[in-house]
């Protein structure tokens, strides 16, 4: 257990290393060009977990999306999770427009609750909508997986909400 929170610190220091590559550097401040034009979005997610969400569209095909909240559903612990989205298809919806469906890989982790430490890795499927005339995206999302370090070892997993964004 601690070589693996080893690991992942010197893994998460070591990727500065990297970040270099992905800023232009003026003499006196280093600044990081992000386009926004309506790829970012911030707000809340109901459901197991609750909490605050930020999502990142990268492309048309891939999205990643930070959660930071509580699971009273199952653990009763504080969570952190990251997981990465691919578009698999873009569902019409007439003059509304089209809702995404994606899925892919997320990992979140508990803190507290009845286990000091506990990690889930999930299989994520979200179906989204946003609007064309206000920064508002709605979602809704089911995740089913593991969950490492368990009181009996490994279990089953899930996550499951309903949330709305604000679109920048």
């Amino acid at each position: 257990m601690k070589k693996f929170l080893i690991l992942i610190i010197v893994l998460l220091l070591a990727s500065s290393l990297y970040a270099e590559n992905g800023v232009t550097s003026n003499k006196d401040i280093k600044t990081i060009k992000v386009p926004i034009d309506g790829r970012a979005k911030i707000g809340v997610i109901l459901g197991s977990p609750i909490g605050a969400t930020f999502g990142y569209r990268f492309s048309n095909w891939f999205e990643t999306n930070f959660i930071a909240g509580y699971d009273f559903c199952c653990s009763n612990a504080g969570m952190v999770g990251i997981n990465g989205l691919f578009t698999l298809v873009n569902i019409g919806a007439g003059k509304a427009g089209v809702l995404p469906l994606s899925l892919g890989p997320q990992i979140n982790f508990l803190f507290g609750g009845y286990k000091p430490f506990m990690m889930d890795i999930l299989a994520d499927l979200r179906l989204e909508y946003t609007f064309r005339d206000i920064p508002l995206n709605l979602f809704g999302e089911f995740g089913a997986g593991i969950r490492l370090f368990d009181r009996n070892g490994v279990n089953f997993a899930f996550n499951s909400g309903l949330g709305i964004r604000y679109v920048f």
